[in-house]
């Protein structure tokens, strides 16, 4: 594993946006994953004909191996992360390994685990076992332990719904006799018995919707991982080096070269000086090595000078004492002075005295997008439409949508978290500037989707974002 081959940018994230990554890397390789997913299912897949008449019993078994499909989708996104593109023959290779590592331990003794999103990832890239496997799992677990066993939470609940939403479809294409014999199910009269068929329709929307959640509830997981990694082990700070390092091995040649010629310089030009016994020598003789001896000759008090008065000298030494008291008591009172007005400040700032709370420092990245006004440029418009006209749509979207928000934090004043969602921007703008709401949220639909979705506005939407552009421009610095 190097990380300069990572092919995500590596720094600290708050869970959520750990989460997205996570994401992110599952959609990137979705189709892959799929069908590894489905690879690691085959044994299962092979007992349809053996338990026709078991469908319950063939689903239990079904959720029960699909951990193994969910270590061929991290394989693949482990790997993919780190710069390598695993082959399918790499693949096949690795799926008997997926089907028996561990199996004990992993599918009988904590295959109901809810810590599986990270648990898994541990075991499968770092290869510990007891006391080590359970200080790193301790380690891991310090950031985004209460995000872990949300995820595990809600991967049931979106199986549950999206199975339930393909099964009502489902119902909507069989036939109408077929249709209204399964609808007397749901009377609850006399003695519940469910056809096969209807069955093996609920069975099979299950088994399609469990993999729709799972790649992304692993990718989520191995997004949480390397978030944690990232905040202990300083992962952003070592890849910083390693980039230093690889910059200047390029020069290394060049300073090398420089340094020899440096020190073949001034072993000749020592050569040409004289002997060091000389040069001290030479030195020795300068005017400044002379040693110079002066003599002096103690004066003994004359009979006059003893009786000359005393007190002219002793008056002199009262006065500048009180001098000194007085300064020294200015500096005291200075002192008291500068502290007092310390407290002052201290209670202003807090608002004890006026009841104002003090105000929380501003959001200075949300979303990852930077909204500082000086990441800005002063002219966001027609910084935006010359991106635009360059073929850079998504940077000319992602910068107006940057510039509102800037907007909202620093001029309206609104309490934009850096931890908010899209969502929860427009409702933050909703609730202080209901009135202005129209174009942030217009603008905020199309950001959403551009950059989740890779829709681009067309050109008369970009046309009138730009005519309709309502935010001033920050003041020039």
């Amino acid at each position: 594993m190097k990380l300069e081959d990572v092919t995500m940018e590596i720094r600290p994230r708050s869970d959520f946006e750990a989460v997205d990554s996570g994401f992110a890397m599952a959609r990137r390789d979705f189709w892959r994953c799929w069908l590894l997913w489905w690879m690691a299912m085959l044994p299962i897949l092979a007992l349809i004909p053996l338990m026709k008449t078991m469908p319950i019993l063939w689903v239990v078994i079904f959720l029960w191996w699909k951990l193994t499909a969910s270590r061929m989708v991290l394989y693949q996104l482990s790997r993919r992360l780190f710069g390598e593109n695993p082959t399918w023959k790499g693949l096949w290779r690795e799926l008997p390994r997926a089907w028996v590592r561990r199996f004990f331990y992993r599918m009988i003794l904590t295959r109901l685990s809810p810590w599986k999103p990270i648990s898994l990832v541990v075991e499968e890239l770092e290869g510990l076992r007891g006391a080590n496997y359970k200080s790193r799992m301790s380690m891991v677990m310090r950031r985004g332990e209460g995000m872990v066993f949300l995820l595990t939470l809600i991967s049931v609940v979106g199986v549950a719904f999206l199975a339930m939403g393909l099964m009502l479809t489902s119902m909507m294409v069989v036939p109408e006799v077929i249709r209204d014999s399964w609808a007397e199910l749901f009377s609850w009269e006399d003695e519940l018995i469910v056809p096969n068929g209807f069955a093996w329709v609920c069975v099979s929307s299950l088994a399609m919707a469990a993999p729709l959640v799972d790649i992304f509830m692993t990718g989520a997981g191995f997004g949480l991982y390397i978030n944690s990694r990232t905040w202990v082990e300083g992962w952003d700070v070592e890849l910083a080096f390693k980039r230093l390092a690889n910059r200047l091995s390029k020069n290394l040649t060049v300073l090398l070269l420089g340094f020899g010629l440096m020190f073949v310089t001034t072993k000749s030009v020592r050569a040409e000086e004289a002997s060091p016994r000389e040069m001290i020598e030479e030195i020795k003789k300068h005017d400044d090595f002379i040693i110079h001896k002066e003599k002096y000759k103690e004066l003994k008090p004359s009979s006059t000078s003893s009786s000359m008065p005393s007190a002219p000298i002793g008056g002199l030494a009262q006065i500048m004492g009180v001098i000194g008291y007085v300064l020294l008591g200015a500096l005291g009172v200075g002192i008291l002075f500068l502290i007092g007005w310390l407290i002052y400040r201290a209670r202003s700032l807090t608002g004890s005295s006026s009841g104002e709370k003090f105000a929380a420092p501003k959001a200075r990245v949300v979303m990852g997008l930077e909204v500082t006004a000086e990441s800005l440029p002063d002219d966001i418009l027609s910084a935006a439409q010359r991106l635009w006209q360059q073929g850079s749509r998504l940077q000319a979207l992602g910068l107006l949508y940057r510039g509102s928000l800037s907007w909202w934090i620093t001029r309206a004043g609104i309490e934009i978290a850096e931890s908010d969602t899209e969502g929860d921007c427009l409702r933050r703008v909703e609730q202080v500037k209901p009135q202005q709401l129209g174009y942030f949220s217009q603008l905020t639909s199309l950001w959403m989707k551009g950059a989740y979705a890779t829709e681009l506005p067309q050109e008369q939407q970009w046309q009138e974002l730009c005519q309709q552009w309502p935010f001033i421009e920050r003041r020039q610095e």
